[in-house]
């Protein structure tokens, strides 16, 4: 998996639209549903607010967790188990679902 961080578009519970950094291989993965920032979305995601997140237990039972970044995504949703993400190790390991922590807005 490619390394390194890009600017991704996060939808809001509301339906706003803001950009932040993303892990590559987070966007490389479309049950996360992140995509490229359109021109106009030239906001960056404020440092309080929390985005959604998934949690999941990888093989070795350690707890992990993911950004999603929209509720329309297959993790979100639950049409989508399992995400897999490169560890320090530089191995692909796979997370499976347990739970859903709604984004959390400062204001």
């Amino acid at each position: 998996m490619p390394r390194g961080r890009v600017r991704a578009t996060y939808t809001t519970d509301a339906g706003l639209f803001f950009w932040l950094w993303v892990d590559r291989d987070s966007v490389a993965d479309t049950n996360r549903g992140w995509s490229a920032p359109a021109p106009e979305v030239q906001t960056a995601l404020a440092r309080a607010f929390l985005p959604r997140r998934v949690i999941g237990i990888d093989e070795l039972g350690h707890t992990r967790y993911t950004r999603v970044a929209t509720v329309t995504a297959p993790l979100w949703t639950g049409t989508a188990t399992t995400w897999s993400y490169e560890g320090s190790d530089r191995l692909l390991h796979t997370a499976t679902v347990v739970g859903r922590q709604e984004e959390r807005d400062p204001s």
